[in-house]
């Protein structure tokens, strides 16, 4: 067991984040679905997003999402999000894994993780055409959803080169924090959060955490506008409230901590307040 902070955060990284072997899982997983729909389909573009190819993944939480991108003539023009998920839906319907149909995906369930979400989409091309976006099924309001995973990646990448390797190993954190806290907030809700916060080299992990739920904090209070949409639409006002609370909650907690480990060198008691954040998998100390 661990001495000091630096290191029971460096173990409790190692305690959640996914291992390569689970990512290889996903891959081969990808590439099956998507052989068995182009029997069914007409797919112009396939291409894996969340939070797995993005390296921000939680071991045995994030299910890998696959974006189809159908022909819109034949797959989307004049239809409701509904009809094209059942579309796909049916398509896979004698797929050897239990099939399900959610809001803005079609489910497949393993018997082993990750699961798998496949993501109908439609391409948006500008006057050159360059796919610019993406429109993917909201089946409960029947909206067709605009949306960027890629520009995303990208972001996530480009502020990784930025801020360095704890950028993503603290979105990790975060999301670990959120499922053990009633999932409040969407993965995606988290990463944007982290690229308005973290702007330039991070250097102590313990801090940098302390940072994030500070300025959380204080985004989770109003709406939260990044490429194009409100990436917190789906949160009613008792979940906003809900999340603003836990958010404090832990801004003052590992604001405890960190003063501990820095202004008294009281490592022993800074990481059983960062247990109180975190949850068992942050180690205990000694």
């Amino acid at each position: 067991m661990p001495y000091t902070v630096a290191v029971s955060f460096d173990k409790f990284y190692e305690n959640i984040n996914l291992p390569g072997n689970h990512r290889d899982t996903a891959n081969r997983r990808r590439d099956d679905i998507v052989d068995t729909l182009k029997t069914k389909v007409n797919i112009i573009e396939a291409f894996t997003s969340g939070s797995i190819p993005r390296f921000t993944a939680v071991k045995g939480y994030a299910d890998l999402d696959v974006i189809v991108a159908l022909h819109f003539g034949e797959h989307i023009k004049g239809k409701q999000p509904s009809q094209v998920l059942q579309e796909v839906r049916d398509a896979l319907g004698e797929y050897r894994q239990i099939v399900r149909k959610n809001g803005q995906a079609v489910t497949l369930y393993y018997k082993t993780w990750p699961n798998v979400d496949i993501v109908p989409a439609s391409q948006i091309v500008d006057d050159a055409g360059n796919v610019t976006a993406y429109k993917i099924p909201d089946m409960y309001n029947e909206l067709w959803l605009r949306s960027k995973p890629k520009k995303h990646t990208s972001n996530i990448t480009s502020q990784a080169q930025l801020c360095g390797p704890s950028f993503r190993k603290i979105i990790t954190m975060i999301k670990w924090w959120n499922h053990q806290h009633s999932e409040h907030l969407q993965s995606y809700h988290i990463e944007a959060m982290a690229l308005q916060v973290f702007t330039s080299q991070l250097s102590d992990m313990p801090r940098d955490v302390f940072k994030f739920f500070e300025k959380a904090s204080e985004l989770i209070q109003s709406s939260l506008w990044y490429e194009g949409a409100y990436v917190d639409s789906y949160m009613s006002s008792s979940q906003r409230q809900e999340a603003k609370k836990r958010l404090e909650t832990a801004r003052d907690k590992s604001r405890d901590a960190w003063y501990k480990t820095y202004k008294y060198d009281d490592h022993g008691g800074a990481i059983t307040i960062w247990r109180h954040v975190f949850g068992d998998k942050f180690p205990a100390y000694g």
